[in-house]
């Protein structure tokens, strides 16, 4: 698995780095009207309705099962980095909803029942847990999925710049945390909350971290930034999206208005 997962991010970072156009190779379409989608290293995607509802694709883009959480209220955040456990955030509700690969209900965690005032982001911890920013006290947080609490980063204003700090994005890759703020940029943690630096990129809602390469969308771009080099890379899109997307392996997941097209980098 780690080797696979080197040769991705290599074969990521030549892509970036070549001087050509890219060939994009279609493979198929989704059709939904969604707000927002996600995907695994399993190649599934997660697609999020406009009313909610959840469904789940193969790496085929065949249906898996759909459950409707509507009655919750609004899925701010989709974490499938484990594919075997899924976690939504209901930032309105101030709560996590875990769930199994099938999409089957495992269980609720109410962050307010936990001292947690009111949580702008939530995901899943590399180790299972859960990390959480917590605007009561302005802090990332890991937690135990019981509740209880292992690290605290301090209050964020410390080395903030803006005053209304409110991270909407956490995403663990196993080695930092990010938490996306549009308007402070992307805040980095070592895995005991420490802070280390914040990227300066800004009005984001997408963002994808794969190795030391993080992604995100510039109007008809995708804009790779390495994390160590310090320097931003340009690749053009084969379709116009609504700047919601997602990158696995080899293939690029992008969101419009009528759905979700998949495409597969082919060589020349």
């Amino acid at each position: 698995m780690k080797k696979r997962a080197r040769y991705i991010v290599a074969f990521l970072g030549w892509l970036f780095c070549s001087s050509f156009e890219p060939n994009w190779q279609f493979l198929f379409r989704i059709e939904a009207e969604a707000k927002m989608i996600e995907t695994d290293r399993m190649g599934n995607i997660y697609l999020v309705t406009k009313t909610n509802q959840l469904y789940k694709y193969n790496a085929q883009g065949v249906l898996q099962g759909t459950l409707n959480y509507a009655y919750l209220g609004n899925i701010s955040q989709i974490d499938a980095s484990n594919p075997l456990e899924i976690y939504l955030f209901y930032r309105e509700l101030n709560a996590l909803v875990f769930l199994d690969n099938n999409l089957a209900f495992r269980g609720r965690l109410n962050l307010g029942d936990v001292g947690i005032i009111q949580a702008s982001a939530a995901a899943r911890s590399y180790s299972n847990g859960i990390w959480v920013f917590d605007q009561g006290d302005l802090q990332l947080k890991k937690m135990a999925k019981d509740g209880s609490l292992l690290q605290a980063s301090g209050n964020s204003l410390q080395f903030a710049q803006n005053k209304n700090l409110s991270p909407t994005r956490i995403i663990d890759n196993g080695d930092k945390i990010f938490a996306n703020d549009s308007s402070e940029g992307i805040l980095v943690f070592d895995l005991f909350a420490n802070y280390i630096k914040t990227v300066p990129i800004k009005g984001q809602e997408t963002i994808k971290i794969m190795g030391e390469s993080l992604f995100y969308m510039d109007e008809t771009k995708l804009m790779s930034y390495q994390l160590k080099q310090y320097r931003r890379d340009t690749l053009a899109l084969p379709q116009v999206a609504n700047n919601s997307f997602s990158i696995e392996k080899e293939r690029l997941y992008l969101l419009n208005e009528k759905g979700i097209n998949v495409y597969q980098y082919k060589a020349n």
